[in-house]
Parts: C-alpha cells; structure tokens; sequence
C-alpha cells in the first residue's frame, strides 16, 4: 500500500529575474502547473476544480465523496477519466433516481467553489471512542517524512501536502496547489481501495481550517496532525468530533490542541 511514486509532469519552467543578494542575474523558475478538472456526475457537470493535474480520479471520486454524492466504492457503475481534457465522468448505480429527483432540467449541481455539503455535521460520528496511543517521537519523525516527500513543493514552493498514515508510518502522500484538494485526494483513494479509516492519521503541511476538519471528520480518520496552526472554530469542532489535533509540528515542537489523551505526553 506504499506509494513512493511522484509525479514531476506538473513542473512549468519560467524565466525570471533573481536577486541573489548581491546582484540582479536571470534564471529559471520552476512553477506548479495550473488546470481545472471538470467533473461530470451523472450526466450533469458539478463542478470545476482548479489543481494540479495529477490523481483526478481519485480528486474527482473525493470530492463528490465529501459533497455527500457518493458513500461507498458500490455507488459507482462507471468512473471514466479522460486525462487529456482532464475530465472526470462518474455514473451510480441510481443515476436514473437521482436524475428524476433533480428534475428534467439538469445543468450543473453546484457552481464552482461550492462546498456546502460537507460542512453539515449531521450523521457524522463522534470519533473520541476510537482507540490510539501516539508517540510523539514519531509525530516528529513524520513530519519530516512528509515534508521529503513534498518533492513537488520542494522544488517549486507552490503546494500543499498531504498523507495517510497509521501507526507504522505514511501510506501514501498527495500534493496540489489547493490543500483542499489533497484531502479530497485522499478520501477518493480510500474510497476506490476500500480503506478503513478509523485507525488511520491524517498528515498534512496546511493550515486546519473548519472545512479542512469537516472533510477529515467526513472520512472517519481521529488524528490530524499538521506542521502549520489551526483556526479558532476549527478547534472547537475538532473538540465537539473527538479528533485529535498535533499542530505546529516544526523544529522538533508540538503543540496539541484537542483531546491530548491519544498522545503519550507523560502528563
């Protein structure tokens, strides 16, 4: 279930200016690319996404995944990618009861941007039941594996990361310009491959925003950890969906932020 592969297509070269401290020379800049996916969802287009342009099936299948539009691998009759006008089309098993119950009209589900869905907290599980007792040596030594493996930031600068983890260690990493994206990366896989989620990690380089929480809690996983800091009302939800959460992880420092009782502190 490793996955050590990176996809390097996404760099674009740009000639610049630079100023080393010392003089103005040109050079050359690696940049992130940019495109948009469009996802086609039961014959009607949802939505378009700008990201990257690497996993857009598994971006694709997460994101309907966290708008409530699919639940299980079953729910899906056909997945079509077509890499090259990078889109996505997903047909379910209901496509024929979901078209009906949205009228003859069809157009698009939501505009781009929307994520309403998953911020309803309605039939989420309470996750502070799950057992896990973390070693903080280790939250350290994941951080660092990820921030490595970050191989697309590291050489342009330009994206987030995320991974899955367990107690051994990171399963698989994603990378894209939007950190949304990467989790939704992440839930498309686990999604595809059937993963169990409720004894998994959720690593990531991006600040925890209430969204960012939402889709976590949304995929069932209890652990967050991150190198950057959350927001206020992100703590409060994280509090009331008893995850876990180890920010600012940087420079061998922690800080645990919710339910401290699934982190070997000694206290």
């Amino acid at each position: 279930m490793i996955d050590l592969n990176h996809d390097l297509t996404g760099l674009e070269n740009c000639r610049v200016v630079r100023f080393d401290g010392v003089r103005f020379g040109e050079a050359e800049a690696p940049l992130i690319r940019e495109v948009s996916l469009r996802i086609v969802y039961n014959h009607d287009q949802v939505m378009t996404i700008a990201c990257a342009g690497n996993y857009l099936d598994e971006l694709a299948v997460g994101f309907l995944r966290s708008e409530g539009l699919l639940g299980t691998a079953s729910d899906i009759e056909k997945l079509e990618m077509r890499r090259e006008e990078r889109v996505v089309e997903i047909l379910t098993v209901d496509h024929r009861r979901v078209k009906a119950a949205a009228g003859q009209g069809g157009g698009a589900l939501f505009s781009s941007g929307a994520r309403g869905i998953a911020a309803k907290r309605a039939d989420k599980k309470n996750l502070g039941n799950l057992s896990m007792i973390i070693d903080p040596k280790k939250v350290l030594r994941w951080m660092e594996e990820l921030v490595d493996r970050s191989v697309l930031h590291n050489t342009s600068h330009g994206t987030h990361c995320s991974a899955l983890g367990d107690q051994e260690g990171i399963l698989i990493c994603r990378e894209d310009i939007g950190r949304h994206n990467t989790i939704d990366m992440i839930g498309g896989y686990t999604l595809l491959h059937n993963v169990d989620c409720s004894d998994k990690i959720l690593l990531t380089t991006g600040r925890i925003s209430s969204e960012m929480v939402q889709k976590v809690w949304n995929l069932g996983i209890p652990v967050i950890i991150t190198r950057s800091a959350p927001t206020a009302e992100a703590v409060r939800i994280l509090e009331g969906a008893g995850m876990t959460l180890i920010g600012y992880v940087r420079e061998g420092k922690m800080n645990i932020y919710t339910h401290q009782n699934r982190v070997d502190t000694g206290l």
